[in-house]
């Protein structure tokens, strides 16, 4: 009795040292996220998005086709740029170089804000998925792999779009609320999980991977059982009916803006996409913790066959930011100590 005692005292006394130190992490990681993010969009002129650097170029290309009902960090974007354009702002002192003269420096600014803003969100729920218990690897294993993330991430904004960084964010944070509904399997959980996947579907459709992430991980838990069939079905059901919904209040259903599958397999910039997903998968595979996890990272790549499939079609493969998803799950889903679940 005297043990049990002393034992819950010294956790009492460890429990503000674990506070800090998980505040220090997230501190550190969202600073991370901030300075490289800062170097990417200030130190590097853009030439691959030069074109649609400018207000009108912009609203041409993200307000027609697919790009058309990816609506919610469209509005951020301009929001941004709207409220910049209120403010007496001097923008010679950023030093911008752009290789489009008709590039505006508010807009590649409003850009700028809003990825680094939901970069440094992401960090930080990097962090609290590497402090769950499912999740074992030392703690600088765990920066390590934050650090990894938060770099690929940068580079891959070499392509400028307002949604992906939010995109990723919501898929970080969708994979911190389903370890917890795999804790434990409360409606509340999947409540919250449905409501997840409702923003990230008005964000960007690629929202259809949270669904492949949370079938992996129930499957890792239950098998195929009605407790992983049933909220994988709900997920589907409600994506399937926001992702039509919005197709029908624009009138037009449009899945893509061309057939470029022929092109991603003869395009030479495009075998070097291709060899950057492959290089990335094999690193969350070498990362992997064992076997277990490493055949869930391909069983979470087999469900995501459509979006993969959809990149090929109507993608441009050698724009990598459209693997960063598949790789940030994968990376995490590797270092899951599967036995917690059961």
């Amino acid at each position: 009795m005297r043990g049990s005692t002393e034992d819950r005292i010294s956790l009492l006394k460890k429990t503000p040292d674990l506070k800090l130190k998980l505040f220090s992490k997230i501190v550190f990681a969202a600073l991370l996220a901030f300075v490289v993010n800062s170097f990417v969009y200030f130190s590097f002129g853009n030439i691959y998005s030069s074109k649609i650097l400018n207000s009108a170029d912009f609203q041409a290309q993200f307000k027609s086709g697919i790009y058309q009902y990816r609506k919610l960090s469209g509005y951020f974007l301009m929001g941004i740029y709207d409220f910049l354009s209120s403010l007496n702002i001097d923008y010679q002192i950023f030093k911008l170089k752009f290789f489009n003269p008709a590039s505006d420096s508010k807009l590649y600014l409003s850009f700028y804000i809003l990825n680094t803003f939901f970069l440094m969100l992401s960090a930080v729920v990097m962090v609290m998925i590497t402090d769950t218990k499912n999740f074992v690897a030392t703690s600088s294993e765990k920066i390590l792999l934050i650090a990894i993330c938060i770099f690929t991430i940068g580079i891959s904004q070499f392509v400028l779009v307002p949604y992906d960084v939010s995109s990723y964010f919501l898929l970080l944070i969708f994979f911190w609320f389903l370890l917890k509904y795999l804790e434990q399997t409360s409606v509340k959980y999947l409540i919250i999980l449905i409501a997840i996947l409702a923003i990230s579907t008005f964000n960007r459709e690629s929202s259809a991977l949270s669904i492949s992430l949370a079938a992996t991980l129930l499957y890792a838990k239950f098998g195929i059982k009605k407790e992983s069939i049933v909220p994988v079905l709900i997920l589907a059901i409600f994506f399937s009916a926001i992702y039509l919904g919005i197709r029908y209040s624009q009138g037009a259903f449009t899945t893509n803006d061309g057939n470029l599958y022929l092109k991603n397999f003869t395009d030479f910039k495009n075998w070097l996409g291709i060899l950057f997903c492959v290089v990335f998968l094999f690193l969350t595979l070498v990362l992997a913790k064992n076997t277990q996890n490493k055949n869930l990272i391909f069983l979470f790549h087999f469900l995501s066959i459509p979006y993969i499939a959809m990149c090929f079609y109507a993608g441009i493969i050698y724009e990598i930011r459209l693997y960063v998803p598949l790789f940030l799950g994968s990376l995490f889903i590797g270092q899951l100590q599967l036995s917690k679940f059961e």
